[in-house]
Order: C-alpha cells, then structure tokens, then sequence
C-alpha cells in the first residue's frame, strides 16, 4: 500500500510541477522604424518576421512601438502589411516617432491598425499594452489622463486573477516618461510582474519601483551584418534571448517570477 501511495505521490508532484511553470514562448519586435525611404529597415523586418515563421514554438509577437519613422500613413500601412505576413498573431503599440508628424494626433496609427493598445490573457497570463506619447518639442514622454484611466480600468477589470506583463514603448522610469510616477503608482496595487519596452535599441533591465523593466533590442541591423529581435520564454521564470538572424539565440537575462496573483 505504501509502494502505490509513493508512486501516487510522485505523479502528482510531477502532474503539478509541469502545470505550475506551463511555459510558453513568444517573440518581441521593437524600434523597427520602417519607412518607404529607408529599405534596409524593411529588410530588416522582413527577416525577422520569416525567421519567427519558421520558428516552432512561437505562440504571438508583440510590438512595443516605433513601427515607422515618422508616423507617415504609407509607411504605417507597410509595416502593418509585413506584419500581417506572421503566421501567429501580434499585438501593437505606438512609439514617440509615430508622432514625428503631428504629437497631438493619433488617427494615423490608429486608423491603420486598428487601436494602439491592447489587453489578451494568454496561458493564465494577462498582456496589457499601450502608448505613451511625447511631449512636443520636448519629446520626453507622458502618459495621457485617457490611457491613466483605461489601464486603472483594465487593471481592475483582472480582479487579481492573472498575473501581469505590461507593454510600453518609453521606459517607464525618471528622465524617460514625465508622469512614470504616477503610472507606477497604478501598477504597484496590482500584480505586474514585469514592464517590456524598447526605446534604447539595446538589451537593458532596469527596476521601475521594484518592478522588473525589460528594454529590448531593435528589430534594425545597426552596425551589425544582420538585424534581429527577442524572444522570451516565460513560466515561474522571465527568460530573455536576443535571436540575431540566422544565428542561434542567446540568453541574456533570466528572473524568477512568481505566477500566483
């Protein structure tokens, strides 16, 4: 009796260990800056976005802003033609050069790609997404009162049921976002367990009020051959790999993360 208890034991340890971490992964695009006038920046993409196609394991992309360079409507609808060539969803936001042509506008990217915000749940994980603005001349950024008001509301609409990733392009710290502290003030009462952004074209981590903040590499070549991307595998753990195209990926950073609410 006791054999069959021992072995009872061990298959449920081992049934709730692999439901506890149940990882999946996605991929993170960032800083693509495409524009009709610069074709390296559209190969770029192009590349990036046939390596996750052929990619197994893959279950969304998400677009933490600066799709384009200028926020023009030609380049806008570009870029949302490549991305539309994904095998897998995505889900996007707006960056500060999407206001290059007018700070105070939004119907450019929002009447190509549909909204410039975004909330799923995906693997008992909920994703909240949205866009920070510059200010003008200035081009530091600032959350607006209506997008303040959509998070507190998406935020409470969780219930505390799942535990949070945010999107943001601008980090969301001192020196980046004017009004960070009062954004920070909103996600502390909830359970976010870590802020993705691009901006700097660079892998960084930085604590946003303990709050993991994960700033990720743009989808451009630089002073590279080759251009690349993220991809991030996330259970009771944040795993952080830069995937350079045509080479294999690269783990950069890794942080326990507690799944309960």
């Amino acid at each position: 009796m006791k054999k069959y208890a021992v072995i009872f034991l061990l298959l449920y340890l081992i049934f709730f260990d692999a439901n506890a971490s149940n990882p999946f992964r996605l991929a993170f695009f960032t800083d693509l800056h495409i524009s009709i006038t610069n074709p390296l920046a559209t190969e770029d993409l192009q590349n990036a976005v046939d390596e996750v196609n052929k990619t197994s394991g893959l279950d969304f992309v998400l677009v933490s802003g600066d799709v384009t360079q200028i926020g023009d409507t030609e380049s806008l609808k570009l870029a949302k033609q490549m991305l539309d060539k994904l095998k897998i969803p995505y889900y996007v936001t707006a960056g500060n050069h999407e206001y290059r042509i007018n700070t105070a506008n939004d119907s450019n990217f929002i009447h190509v790609f549909g909204d410039d915000k975004f909330s799923f749940v995906h693997n008992d994980i909920r994703f909240i997404g949205f866009t920070i603005k510059p200010i003008p001349k200035i081009g530091i950024g600032h959350v607006s009162k209506q997008n303040i008001k959509w998070l507190k509301t998406t935020l409470n609409k969780n219930e505390n049921k799942f535990p949070i990733y945010v999107v943001t392009h601008y980090p969301l710290q001192k020196g980046d976002v004017i009004n960070w502290g009062s954004v920070m003030d909103v996600m502390q009462k909830y359970h976010v367990k870590a802020i993705l952004g691009g901006h700097y074209h660079r892998n960084v981590v930085f604590n946003y009020n303990g709050i993991p903040g994960i700033i990720h590499r743009s989808t451009l070549r630089g002073n590279d051959k080759v251009g690349g991307y993220s991809i991030l595998t996330i259970s009771d753990s944040i795993k952080v790999s830069e995937k350079k195209i045509g080479q294999p990926e690269q783990e950069w950073l890794a942080l326990p993360i507690n799944k309960a609410p």
